[in-house]
């Protein structure tokens, strides 16, 4: 029996995987003069370099640092009308890094065709309504914004989603040979985001058929080649790249719910990369979203081949141990009696609203003791 009346599917992002695939990727954008933000590793990447020879010019901005500052979008704005002496002339944008990376690719390509600074947008100040062709290019396995219409930024010290029509990307470029040089830590973390994706998906108040075959999908891919993927096995990390995807695919239709609203706070305070900070509470929700959802998480924990929803919570654990992970707050920098700030911060976020039972402050505030 379908558990809602009515829904709809909207992802207009052309998906291309393949090893390699870097290198044709002027053919795929069907572009020439291109302003590429980046990560500072790929600049000097000689992968990266053979690439970018294929188009007829390059500008290229590689000074980004994680959960962009909406400062720091700004200054690029003003860099590139510095280099292109007035107006600037590119054909497209390309974002080729993690997260952060690509949702400030996501805000240049409309900013460059807008009036006005990222916070007037973010702030509901104004709304963008175009862009410049876009392509976004990952090169960790688990945010997913290369799918998404979401780009997370901070304001005033608290990063801030942020959902536009304009931040569907043209093309979506999975080439996993990118992944191979991710660090353990990176591959770890990035990882549990795409995890938590795929989880939180799946339970979502706004899922739907299409999603949880998604999710469920994403989920299976993620822990069969987790381990694998963080001791830099490649063949762990191709399906790593295919599995983020999916995941980021299938919550680009729900969004997230309360384990990326915590994260919020956790990594805006305490600096805890998101995709750590989202997974420290999964467990626990894992288990407080039960008693709401409990056949929907008997057939997920069933099809991922789970004895039941407890052996899920304790994966997600295990693979966190595996990790190097604490899953504690407090081996994080956390003070006991500033949890009740983080839980007011995290009920802002209006995504924890899609949380099946749509916890309150006082679970949020349970949630995060239990875990200290």
């Amino acid at each position: 029996m379908l558990e809602t009346e009515k829904f709809q599917i909207f992802n207009p992002v052309r998906i291309v995987y393949g090893k390699g695939e870097l290198e044709n990727s002027r053919d795929i954008f069907g572009v020439s003069q291109v302003l590429v933000i980046c990560d500072p590793f790929v600049s000097t990447s000689e992968y990266f370099k053979r690439a970018m020879e294929k188009y007829k010019s390059v500008f290229i901005y590689d000074k980004i640092v994680p959960n962009p500052p909406c400062e720091m979008i700004d200054e690029i704005i003003e860099s590139v009308y510095e280099y292109s002496k007035g107006a600037p002339k590119f054909d497209g944008v390309i974002g080729i890094g993690g997260g952060s990376t690509l949702d400030t690719a996501k805000a240049i390509s409309s900013l460059l065709v807008s009036e006005g600074k990222l916070s007037d947008y973010i702030e509901g100040k104004k709304r963008f309504d175009r862009r410049l062709p876009l392509m976004l290019v990952p090169t960790t396995s688990g945010t997913g914004s290369e799918v998404t219409n979401v780009g997370v930024y901070t304001l005033n010290g608290i990063k801030r989603p942020m959902t536009s029509p304009t931040f569907w990307a043209d093309v979506a470029l999975i080439d996993p040979i990118l992944t191979y040089s991710m660090p353990r830590r990176i591959a770890a973390t990035t990882g549990l985001d795409a995890l938590t994706h795929a989880v939180e998906s799946y339970w979502a108040i706004s899922t739907q058929p299409y999603t949880e075959g998604l999710a469920l999908r994403a989920a299976k891919m993620i822990l069969e080649s987790f381990e694998a993927s963080i001791d830099g096995e490649e063949w762990a990390r191709d399906e790593m790249a295919v599995a983020a995807t999916i995941a980021g695919v299938a919550f680009s239709q729900t969004r997230t719910t309360a384990a990326h609203a915590i994260s919020f706070p956790i990594t805006s305070f305490y600096n805890v990369e998101h995709g750590l900070a989202c997974a420290l509470t999964l467990p626990s929700l894992i288990r407080w979203t039960y008693k709401f959802v409990s056949k929907k998480m008997d057939d997920f924990a069933s099809y991922l081949g789970l004895k039941d929803v407890e052996e899920l919570a304790k994966k997600v654990e295990q693979l966190m141990e595996y990790s190097g992970f604490s899953r504690r707050l407090r081996d994080y920098g956390v003070k006991e009696n500033e949890l009740e700030e983080i839980a007011k911060v995290s009920m802002e976020a209006n995504i924890i609203n899609l949380t099946p039972g749509k916890p309150s402050y006082d679970d949020v505030l349970r949630i995060l003791k239990e875990i200290y």
